[in-house]
């Protein structure tokens, strides 16, 4: 783990002189998952933000004894959607697949924004990037120097639906300890190691269910995962729920800070707003994982014209412990008397108990359910000491999917806790498929408030022109002279109910 305030740094520098520290490869692994087909899709960022036109895409499937069968390359150099198909790309059993993109130009981050996609009967399960091998052993000497638990994976074992883990080996082969706990709310800890013993990009399911054989049904706690040590590899988990039918929806674990001192120089207090889907469940969920802390939470409920109708106390989370918060929003405004369809987008506000420090990261699950498996999205607060470049304008994108079965909850936020000086954002918001662009919208979005729509309700006309039935990816920028604006995505599954979205990149 890198502390926040490291990377705070790194981003100031390059703002500086981007020609210091420059990055000329961004990667990413993804995992073949038996049951399912996997793909990636992205919008070519590069061209669209950057305006960079050299950008070449290697793919390279790995074999299950470790591995290279092949690698195949990609020119990305139009502005349009990838989709590239995985599962079946070569005729071999494939392990995973090793994706790196290189470019002359400066591509400042070394992962891309890029969506894995695993689909099955009934659902489609996407996660961002979230582990790659490391560019060079200077690299590893900051992201790997502290080694921290990860967490901010929801538990939940009920009779036909468990939760699993799955682990990844980088580019050694790996032996050693996988140490499981789960910290309960009846104040116990529950330990198992699990010995792992993986070829290089290997990857091991793991059944919770299966590691704690005695583990009751019902059992709320804390989850988290030591993993051993991997050189040149950044290894974030792929954790959530599957179904006995073999449906799941799952995204990236998160660190676990409770054991390390990252704090900012004052006590300002970390917020966020995210858009209320009428349509959905809407539910925080906050583990115990931050720097040791004792923080007030509270939840805001706003309008349509970004102005607040109540502010709410959801309790005290101390980190760290036992004890997670859970809140569903919509219960919220129902114990205050406001009816959900008034409220347009909701805060969650974090701050100090007195003489408290503020942690760097304040991590949570932004939850959206709409009767089968929720979307868990992993998200952090910001806060005010957080760098922002002087002038900088919003730029956000991100994937939905529609077609026959699927649409998409669209939501675009303009968030005052990242841009309090300002009255409302006019945003420009441009839809893209594989040919190209498909549609633009002009929205008005007052401060505090979202603009909250269905694509496939949205884009009626433009979709029954391209004959859209079988699921199909369709990428939207957002764009706005001023910074501040927040995208979030929750695809679901009309027949099955299973969702399964991201925050945008």
């Amino acid at each position: 783990m890198k502390k926040y305030k490291e990377v705070e740094s790194t981003r100031q520098e390059y703002h500086k002189d981007p020609n210091i520290n420059s990055v000329h490869r961004s990667s990413l692994i993804v995992p073949e998952i038996l049951g399912t087909e996997v793909d990636i899709s992205f919008l070519n960022h590069f061209l669209l933000k950057r305006n960079y036109s050299k950008v070449a895409c290697k793919i390279t499937p790995i074999d299950n004894y470790g591995q290279k069968i092949e690698s195949r390359l990609y020119t990305i150099d139009k502005p349009i959607v990838y989709k590239i198909p995985l599962t079946g790309m070569v005729d071999k059993p494939v392990s995973s697949y090793l994706v790196e993109f290189f470019a002359a130009d400066n591509l400042f981050i070394p992962f891309p924004a890029v969506m894995i996609n695993h689909k099955g009967k009934g659902f489609i399960n996407q996660v961002h990037s979230y582990n790659r091998v490391l560019n060079d052993v200077f690299e590893d000497d900051v992201i790997n120097s502290t080694q921290v638990s990860e967490a901010s994976i929801d538990l939940i074992l009920e009779n036909n639906t468990d939760t699993f883990l799955l682990f990844s080996a980088g580019p050694t082969h790996i032996r050693g300890p996988l140490e499981i706990e789960i910290l309960t709310d009846k104040e116990e800890t529950l330990r198992r190691i699990h010995n792992v013993d993986l070829v290089r990009f290997g990857t091991k399911k793991i059944s919770m269910r299966e590691t704690f054989k005695d583990i009751p049904n019902g059992v709320k706690g804390v989850l988290k995962v030591k993993q051993p040590r991997q050189f040149l590899f950044y290894g974030r988990m792929l954790g959530g729920q599957y179904l006995n039918d073999g449906a799941f929806s799952a995204n990236h674990s998160y660190y676990d800070s409770s054991t390390v001192p990252d704090y900012w120089d004052d006590n300002k207090s970390s917020q966020r707003f995210y858009p209320f889907f009428c349509g959905l469940n809407n539910i925080i969920r906050m583990y115990p994982i931050m720097s040791p802390s004792n923080l007030n939470l509270s939840v805001g409920l706003y309008a349509t014209d970004g102005s607040l109708l109540k502010e709410v106390p959801i309790g005290v989370l101390t980190s760290p412990g036992n004890h997670y918060l859970n809140v569903l929003i919509n219960s919220v405004a129902k114990q205050e008397n406001i009816d959900s369809k008034q409220i347009c987008s909701f805060s969650v506000s974090a701050r100090t108990t007195t003489n408290g420090k503020m942690p760097t990261r304040v991590n949570h699950q932004l939850i959206y359910g709409n009767g089968g498996l929720n979307t868990s999205i992993n998200i952090s607060l910001n806060n005010p000491n957080v760098f922002v470049p002087k002038d900088k304008k919003s730029f956000k994108w991100g994937q939905t999917i529609v077609g026959r079965d699927y649409d998409t909850f669209v939501g675009i936020v303009a968030d005052p806790s990242e841009n309090v000086n300002i009255k409302y954002h006019d945003v420009i918001v441009k839809f893209y498929g594989s040919e190209g662009e498909i549609a633009q919208r002009n929205w008005h979005i007052p401060n505090g408030s979202s603009i909250n729509f269905e694509v496939g309700k949205e884009l009626l006309m433009e979709l029954e022109k391209l004959k859209i039935d079988t699921p199909q990816y369709i990428w939207c920028t957002v764009e706005s002279e001023n910074y501040g604006i927040n995208y979030v995505t929750t695809t679901y599954n009309k027949i099955t109910k299973h969702c399964s979205g991201e925050h945008g990149f």
